[in-house]
């Protein structure tokens, strides 16, 4: 074995060659970091780690940073998102293609714009490049990089942070019993007069196997109680939350007509896995509040009915100061909230449909303009009949032959009135 020592003399100066040698030295190891950054914050195949749920997401182009990034997908990758039918295993193509345009977009200019990240929670570390601010190079690959870490963090590795693994045991079978429960119910709806049931249950035995209601990440093995108050399924040992439920499906209806078919029909906690009304599986995330809540101004109303409740008694929601309160929270998240909202999106909805049938020019019409008044009076007299059921069930029929009760109706006939 050959040794080596190396001998310092500090009274006598280095040689030329020495000083050549340890400035090639230094200089290489400014250069080579300088070098090895340039890639490392590229995306490869280990960098998106759910390619089924990101998919799904860029299809959802409701969600603004979403939206934003897949106009500016290749032609190429945006058919094969629209091919993708959001449950079953992606191609290898439509990874390749992601991993190819994501790492052209995160080159050429910077992602961040304030409205469009309003929603989602930046890292502190995400915060700090934004504030440098950077136009080019390896700073502006970082920051682009990190802003889709933190816009789709189950989706996309983290640049620098050590990916969370929290929520993947068993994920892969907690995904297959998803597309099971779709199945069933694709199934259960033809035999049904395209309606869906109760509880999961009702899919046991005919449409799928029991064991396919017990997510394997549940310690509990479906134990009722386990998920949220009033979701424990009735017949059979059930780990996923059916959003459509006895108790909550006119809420969710409701919900549906406002943002479309991507809210969950079926939640797994667990793995935080969602399976769509339109039967697509997509995890929790920050661009839209959907992703992780289907809470409504409806869901939340009634919370606070039930915390009065709790908290005064039955009784108490008879008295002049229970019935105030009541018309209170009702016209602050029913009235000036839910209502303008679901109008908002109706009318929307109702105009892009006539213009699709009656064409933009005679949509302007006073014959068009007839037409299209007709038709929201027509879905408006039916969302208010359906919401004022909603308030008789959570506020009682009771109310509504009080002045206050009376107040909350007219409130809502007016708005509702094209």
């Amino acid at each position: 074995m050959v040794k080596i020592r190396l001998r310092f003399k500090t009274r006598n100066p280095v040689p030329l060659r020495g000083r050549l040698i340890a400035l090639l030295l230094a200089t290489l190891l400014i250069i080579l970091p300088l070098h090895v950054s340039a890639n490392q914050f590229l995306f490869d195949m280990d960098a998106i780690t759910d390619l089924g749920s990101l998919a799904v997401k860029l299809q959802d182009t409701r969600a603004m940073v979403s939206k934003s990034i897949a106009e500016q997908l290749s032609n190429d990758t945006q058919w094969l998102l629209v091919g993708y039918d959001g449950i079953s295993k992606p191609s290898p193509d439509l990874q390749k293609a992601l991993i190819s345009d994501l790492n052209q977009l995160i080159q050429t200019s910077s992602l961040y714009d304030a409205q469009l990240f309003a929603d989602i929670q930046l890292s502190k570390q995400t915060q700090a490049l934004i504030a440098q601010n950077p136009k080019d190079g390896n700073a502006l690959v970082r920051l682009n990089r990190s802003l889709l870490a933190d816009a789709y963090p189950y989706e996309l590795a983290s640049p620098s942070a050590q990916q969370n693994f929290q929520h993947s045991k068993g994920i892969e079978a907690c995904r297959e019993n998803l597309r099971q429960i779709k199945l069933a119910l694709e199934n259960y709806r033809t035999s049904n007069a395209n309606s869906d049931p109760q509880w999961l249950s009702r899919f046991s035995p005919q449409y799928l196997k029991k064991d396919v209601l017990l997510c394997p990440a549940d310690p509990t093995a479906g134990k009722p109680g386990v998920l949220t108050q009033g979701a424990a399924d009735p017949r059979l040992p059930c780990s996923y939350l059916y959003e459509f439920r006895a108790p909550e499906r006119m809420t969710q209806e409701i919900l549906q007509a406002q943002e479309g078919d991507m809210i969950p029909i079926v939640r797994c906690e667990h793995h935080l896995l969602n399976l769509s009304v339109s039967g697509k599986i997509y995890r929790n995330g920050p661009q839209r509040t959907i992703y992780t809540s289907n809470k409504t101004e409806l869901s939340a109303l009634s919370d606070f009915v039930r915390a009065l409740r709790i908290q005064s008694g039955d009784d108490f929601l008879i008295t002049q100061k229970g019935r105030e309160q009541l018309k209170q929270t009702t016209e602050k998240l029913i009235i000036k909230q839910l209502v303008p909202k679901m109008l908002s999106s109706f009318e929307k909805e109702i105009y892009s449909q006539l213009e699709a049938q009656l064409g933009k020019k005679l949509l302007k019409t006073p014959m068009g303009m007839d037409i299209l008044k007709q038709a929201s009076a027509q879905i408006n007299a039916a969302i208010e009949e359906k919401l004022l059921l909603q308030l008789q069930t959570q506020l009682g029929a009771e109310f509504f032959q009080t002045q206050e009760g009376e107040d909350i109706r007219q409130q809502l006939s007016a708005l509702m009135s094209p």
